[in-house]
């Protein structure tokens, strides 16, 4: 039986209206914004929308050329309660945006990967501590693909994770399943983590051995938000971890940072500037880091690696690294891994971890 969300996502797609299905970790709740009138807001940085409140969608850099994207949601709706008069409606509509031109970037193969993590990991050996290689990964749509259908398979299967899937005209539809908080804010306080280190989820947790790659991989991310919250003068923050988090396939090294929200009043987008990208996803030095990222990979990462999440709705806020994502085309899906390359990194395992990431999105695809 089809739901009536899954209907409401596919036909979403067909009359190219922007919205954004979305459950955060841990809830059960499924919420569906959709712009009936079609409007988008565009912004270069997310200080212009600073004092809205709806959803935000943030590229990896302003460098990779594409807007931050905001939605101030229009027409709410919650789980499956969806009225047969707002499926009708929609149905009834003409698309509200021309259908638009998809340029597929060659994919990275197994051997260009290598090649370009074993370049990095000689410049790691001098004044670069640590940069992100990303690579994408082009896997043909199967007949019948079913968009609705696979964001409910996917929320179903990550339950601990952030799933989203955006429909943005002009910059495609996204999908994915993130496991990393970037800012958290609640009514009191506001908590960021270092995210870093994978490992293959073990069948008992006794066997979960941290090699000392990954935790140099961990500090470093973890040293550079202590750096980010001194900026801020933000003292009294309580540390959390490190610990091993699941998502997936996959465990990861994750330490939280909570502290008293105030802190960031009027701050908040300063804030997430000097935070993002961090050496999750960049490296460090960043702008080193940056420099060779954009030298080095031929794709453009787009969204991935970005943000997105609940911005001020109702005093809170919800931002998660856009990891684990893949942008759906017509006739393919565009995946996006990568990995931090260590003077420590060994370019197989390096790849080998990709492929384990690429697993998050890839084992729902192919039960389509």
């Amino acid at each position: 039986m089809i739901s009536k969300l899954t209907r409401l996502i596919n036909l979403c797609l067909e009359k190219n209206i922007p919205f954004v299905s979305f459950r955060l970790p841990g809830r059960t709740s499924i919420y569906t914004w959709v712009q009936l009138s079609g409007r988008i807001i565009f912004a270069e940085s997310v200080n212009e929308i600073i004092d809205k409140h709806g959803f935000l969608y943030a590229p990896f850099h302003r460098r990779t050329n594409l807007p931050v994207v905001f939605f101030e949601p229009e027409l709410i709706i919650k789980n499956f309660d969806i009225p047969e008069s707002i499926i009708n409606k929609i149905a009834g509509l003409s698309p509200l945006y021309p259908g638009s031109s998809e340029q597929v970037s060659m994919q990275v193969s197994k051997e260009e990967y290598l090649q370009k993590a074993t370049g990095l990991i000689k410049l790691c050996q001098g004044d670069l501590k640590k940069a992100v290689l990303s690579r994408n990964q082009l896997v043909k749509k199967i007949p019948g693909f079913d968009a609705g259908n696979f964001f409910i398979r996917l929320q179903d299967k990550y339950p601990s994770a952030f799933c989203h899937l955006i429909h943005i005209p002009g910059a495609g539809t996204w999908t994915g399943a993130s496991p990393e908080t970037l800012l958290r804010i609640d009514e009191r306080y506001a908590k960021t983590v270092s995210l870093a280190g994978t490992q293959v989820k073990p069948v008992d947790s006794k066997e979960i051995r941290w090699n000392e790659k990954e935790m140099e991989e961990q500090r470093l991310v973890t040293d550079f938000i202590i750096q980010i919250l001194n900026q801020f003068k933000i003292k009294d923050y309580q540390i959390e971890g490190p610990q091993t988090i699941e998502a997936g396939n996959a465990i990861h090294i994750a330490t939280s940072f909570i502290f008293d929200r105030t802190y960031l009043k009027n701050r908040m987008g300063e804030f997430l500037e000097q935070l993002h990208p961090t050496p999750a996803v960049c490296g460090i030095p960043k702008e080193r880091a940056l420099e060779l990222i954009l030298q080095t990979e031929n794709h453009n990462r787009e969204y991935y690696s970005g943000y997105c999440g609940l911005f001020n709705v109702k005093d809170r806020t919800d931002l998660f690294v856009n990891l684990r994502c893949m942008k759906i085309l017509d006739q393919s899906f565009v995946l996006y891994v990568g990995g931090g390359i260590t003077a420590k990194s060994v370019p197989k395992k390096e790849w080998e971890e990709t492929e384990l990431k690429s697993q998050t999105l890839l084992s729902i695809i192919l039960k389509s």
